[in-house]
């Protein structure tokens, strides 16, 4: 299943659940079918996902033959920094714009 996250401010973000569960998780929300974060809430949790991702991206990058081992065993290759970008782009565009992002709405 997918989640589609919105906002007046920018464009829908869509996750598959494993993903925004992750994703929710390290901002301290709830994983639910239903949720809000606030546009007083959007810069404190944009920037604990860049400090995340900054984690994840100094762990170094997979070489050729560890991302097909990676993919052939199904493991998730696309690291936490990329992943998380446009949802950062969209809690930034929430806090500057002052409008809430929604989900399962």
């Amino acid at each position: 299943m997918a989640i589609t996250f919105t906002t007046k401010a920018s464009g829908d973000v869509t996750m598959l659940d494993a993903h925004a569960r992750q994703v929710l998780d390290l901002i301290g929300k709830d994983f639910g079918t239903r949720g809000v974060i606030t546009a007083a809430e959007a810069s404190a949790a944009a920037a604990k996902l860049r400090s995340a991702g900054a984690a994840s991206g100094a762990q170094g990058k997979m070489n050729p033959d560890q991302e097909k081992e990676a993919e052939a065993s199904g493991a998730d290759v696309v690291p936490l920094h990329t992943r998380v970008q446009p949802f950062v782009e969209m809690l930034d565009a929430a806090a500057k714009g002052g409008k809430d992002i929604l989900w399962g709405v």
